[in-house]
């Protein structure tokens, strides 16, 4: 039996462009006996509350017909469609297979994925047991994406199958790859039974998908596999299995990096737009902002601006033209020197007999804000928040100042993972300004600020932000880990009373933990004391 495992990228609604996708595919691989594609493929993962529309689904419906009528073309293969299927009033994650013109089994998911951002159960019933499918010499099972575990295997085995098909949708996160597969393979070894997965690729809002898809013997050795971050088929003869391949070390930094550029590349392409504004400050994080826009949408597509305010010293003009100029990428200097001045003057009556505080810092913010959305609103292009992970967990951004913006991009990354992508940008050159690395981290809001005056140094800061939301420690277990108990304290508090904030940031990459952003669901007005 030839197997095609079909690792696309759909867009999430685009039933029409989802099945041209498979057309493509289909006709491309029609020699083989089976073709999978991804879970939830033809409305595209997570589908969200379009499956609340009645519309939508009978699109569903009616794009099925449309396979099963194309299929009649290429009747020796069989296609395996992840989709939503409506039955007797329940609504089902499944998987169809389709075969010369006629749907020929409906495999149903029975163990439904609670994420943030897309819990399975408050759209789709869960099915009951899997019948394994008769197809050529093989009995398939089909298992769809995270239920698939070692019982739930022997289970299909003890039913009769002698190959799982797993349909899969799972999101990235740094450092997960490895452990998805070897997973994997102690399934298919512990059920004696190969296992084909088959991974969406992609970005769909704020989850990246990386792909990754295997195929994997009854013995747990990876016989094929399609490079993640892209597009791509693995061609699989279950009678002429291919030679052992051997796992790869991951670099969690470099998939990281492949992952932001993907992520950012199809926020922009499946919004109908090409180009994106970044404010250049001269600092780290817009300068790994803008590496990662060129990388992901090509040099002619990113538009660098720096903002030199009163309290800027030059040679962040200087390291904001510099990065521009390595990147190739349009670059304007757009001063708010005197836009503040005349801000100040216009508040002279009611500042008047006051000192400075953080209000005429976030003036300052909130001037660049506007003149970079002033850009978008003339020209298009969207604009990116610089905002961390680190910086946004305790607010220590401006609201309508830095945070405007349609995408932040680094906002799932800690401080410490924004050095480590710099090092990594410049493995082989200076892309990013050398001291724009080793300068000490400022808004530049006052004079002589830097970021440690507000904040602890970063490495303890995200220790302790890692260890609250992350990994839900209590304030006790993080002080065992030797913080000091008066920033654990500090850091937690800061952390509550700027949930208010992350709920207007632009929408969040998500890369390390979901537990950001809007997927923070914490009530606002309240206390947090225990």
């Amino acid at each position: 039996m030839g197997i095609c495992l079909a690792q696309v990228n759909p867009t999430v609604g685009d039933l029409r462009g989802n099945v041209d996708t498979l057309r493509l595919v289909v006709q491309a691989n029609s020699t083989e006996d089976l073709i999978v594609f991804p879970e939830l493929f033809l409305t595209g993962y997570p589908p969200q509350d379009l499956l609340f529309q009645k519309g939508f689904l009978a699109g569903v419906q009616q794009s099925l017909g449309e396979i099963q009528k194309f299929s009649t073309l290429y009747r020796q293969t069989a296609i395996v469609v992840g989709a939503p299927w409506l039955e007797a009033g329940q609504l089902f994650n499944a998987a169809v297979v389709i075969k010369a013109g006629s749907i020929i089994s409906i495999q149903r998911k029975r163990r439904l994925t609670r994420l943030r951002g897309f819990d399975e159960t408050l759209y789709f019933s869960a099915g009951e047991s899997s019948v394994p499918l008769r197809l050529g010499s093989k009995t398939l099972a089909v298992a769809l994406g995270l239920e698939l575990d070692l019982d739930l295997a022997i289970e299909l085995r003890e039913a009769g199958a002698d190959l799982i098909i797993n349909p899969a949708a799972i999101p990235f996160r740094v450092g997960q790859g490895a452990k998805h597969n070897s997973k994997l393979s102690t399934i298919a070894k512990g059920a004696r039974m190969p296992i084909v997965r088959v991974s969406q690729v992609g970005g769909n809002d704020g989850l990246i998908f990386s792909g990754g898809s295997v195929f994997v013997d009854g013995t747990g050795d990876l016989r094929a596999l399609v490079p993640k971050f892209q597009v791509g088929c693995a061609l699989v003869d279950l009678a002429k299995p291919a030679e052992v391949i051997a796992p790869g070390a991951e670099d969690d930094v470099a998939e990281l990096f492949q992952g932001l550029v993907l992520g950012l590349r199809d926020y922009v392409r499946k919004n109908g737009m090409t180009k994106v504004i970044v404010g250049l400050s001269g600092g780290l994080d817009s300068a790994v902002s803008g590496v990662i826009a060129a990388e992901a949408l090509g040099a002619d597509n990113v538009w660098g601006v720096t903002q030199p305010g009163p309290y800027s010293p030059a040679s962040s003009a200087e390291d904001a033209a510099q990065l521009a100029k390595n990147l190739k990428i349009r670059f304007d200097i757009l001063p708010i020197t005197e836009l503040y001045k005349a801000m100040l003057v216009s508040l002279n009556r009611q500042f008047s007999g006051t000192k400075m505080n953080v209000a005429e810092e976030n003036i300052q913010a909130r001037l660049r804000g506007s003149q970079l959305m002033a850009l978008s609103n003339k020209f298009g292009g969207l604009v990116l928040s610089n905002s961390n992970k680190s910086e946004l967990s305790v607010g220590y951004c401006t609201l309508y100042g830095d945070m405007c913006g349609g995408l932040a991009p680094l906002a799932d990354l800690y401080k410490t993972m924004v050095y480590q992508l710099a090092y990594y940008i410049n493995r082989d050159r200076e892309i990013i300004p050398r001291q724009t690395i080793e300068k000490p981290p400022s808004a530049e809001l006052r004079p002589d600020q830097r970021d440690d005056e507000t904040l602890p140094p970063y490495d303890i800061l995200d220790g302790i932000i890692k260890a609250h939301l992350d990994d839900g420690l209590s304030t006790g277990e993080i002080i065992s880990q030797g913080y000091d108990k008066d920033t654990v304290l500090w850091v937690i508090d800061t952390i509550g009373k700027n949930d208010y904030k992350r709920l207007q940031a632009a929408l969040i990459l998500q890369v390390t933990s979901p537990i950001c952003g809007r997927e923070r669901t914490m009530p606002i007005a309240g206390r947090k004391q225990f």
